[in-house]
């Protein structure tokens, strides 16, 4: 096949390119704000544990792992538009699944279905907002975080208050419409120019044995571990427990939106901030103050007020690492192989998301939910100390691009 020229978009191409990819975004993360509320109060509903709740939770990471990289693969063989069209109806056959389901295996189907939505969602948009324009590749990520987390807001805020009031099915119903209209809207995506001719899949997965041996591409994977760790401990121990406490299905969503909004003022900002401090000093910053608010959810969350401050600030500091690790992954890699690059990354926050709602879930059912904070607080702190060391010795030998 003939290779596209390799030239800049036009001002007006980018930003219809820009504008679109953020309108996905925020439409795909309007359900995806929804699920992470919606699937473990429904489990909790259903009367389903900590421990099985916790597999529920991991179960969409397991065959989703895997298809990152061919996720990788088909953005860079044909475009990472026919990627996100995959997202969108995967999306739809896993909320339409859930919707009807009442025992332990078909959540966990469902959740499959939502799983391989998310692995080949987070590999196509990374890559395509990073490959619009290379030299504002941090602001571009950063903005679509907060289109993203707008569409979370929206998704959070109403996916209780649709549970409690016109019930469960009703919620899983507009998840699948959004879905739908997601599918079709993706096909307005402007595809981009590449230098290279389009590449066989042997040849799109052939450098995943040199990024498996850099240091750099193992730092921006250790931080995609970090901030999956973040973003899944608010679903497998903030939801049940602001639950736990009392609180109903519309209070647990709006609560969690204060987080969300935070996230969309950061994400704005984010290419700014980045270029003022470094990579390396806000990962430490970022994992320090998510540590603390671990530790602050136990002792704040009897009154909502004190709790919706410490939401607003998980939302910066989650904001912050969402961002940051697509941006160091971009840092190391060629547009070429972007999408594979940001699809290995991705097995890193994949294999986070198996690995740490399976282990807080048995936490929280053996020691409580509370201990489970203070452990996840001392986490963090653990990985901020360890930054300052790590960094500078996996990026030795590469200049960062601070863009």
């Amino acid at each position: 096949m003939q290779a596209s020229i390799h030239t800049p978009l036009s001002p007006r191409a980018e930003f219809r390119a820009t504008a679109l990819i953020y309108l996905a975004g925020f439409t795909y993360h309007i359900g995806l704000g929804a699920t992470l509320i919606l699937v473990p109060l429904y489990a909790l509903h259903l009367g389903f544990d900590f421990a099985e709740l916790g597999v529920i939770v991991a179960s969409q990471a397991i065959f989703g792992l895997l298809l990152r990289l061919f996720a990788g693969a088909i953005s860079d063989r044909f475009g990472e538009r026919w990627v996100l069209l995959i997202s969108f109806a995967t999306m739809v056959v896993g909320a339409a699944i859930i919707g009807v389901s009442d025992t332990f295996w078909t959540l966990v189907l469902g959740q499959t279905f939502l799983g391989i939505s998310r692995a080949t969602y987070w590999t196509a948009t990374q890559s395509y907002c990073s490959r619009i324009n290379p030299a504002k590749a941090g602001t571009l990520l950063g903005r679509m975080t907060s289109s993203r987390t707008s569409g979370d807001m929206v998704g959070a805020a109403s996916a209780g208050f649709v549970a409690e009031t016109l019930g469960y099915g009703s919620a899983w119903t507009l998840i699948v419409a959004l879905g739908a209209i997601g599918l079709v809207g993706s096909l307005a995506l402007p595809i981009l120019p590449r230098k290279d001719a389009l590449r066989g899949f042997k040849q799109a997965l052939a450098p995943i044995p040199s990024m498996a041996r850099s240091p750099s591409m193992a730092m921006a994977g250790i931080t995609s571990f970090v901030a999956s760790t973040a973003m899944t401990i608010a679903v497998i121990l903030l939801v049940p427990y602001l639950r736990e406490i009392g609180n109903g299905e519309t209070t647990v969503g709006l609560v969690r939106t204060g987080g969300l909004v935070s996230m969309v003022a950061i994400g704005v900002v984010f290419g700014k901030i980045v270029l003022r401090t470094g990579q390396q000093n806000l990962y430490t910053l970022s994992l320090a103050g998510m540590g603390g608010i671990m530790l602050a959810v136990p002792l704040l969350s009897t009154s909502l007020a004190p709790m919706g401050a410490v939401m607003f600030l998980y939302g910066i500091f989650y904001g912050l690492l969402g961002s940051l690790y697509p941006l160091t992954a971009a840092t190391y890699s060629s547009q070429e192989q972007r999408g594979v690059a940001m699809a290995y990354v991705g097995l890193y926050w994949g294999i986070a998301q198996i690995v740490v709602p399976a282990s807080f879930g048995f936490l929280a059912a053996s020691f409580g939910l509370e201990n489970s904070f203070w452990f996840a607080g001392v986490m963090f702190i653990a990985f901020a100390a360890a930054i300052p060391i790590l960094f500078p010795y996996l990026t030795k030998n590469h200049r960062i691009a601070q863009q």
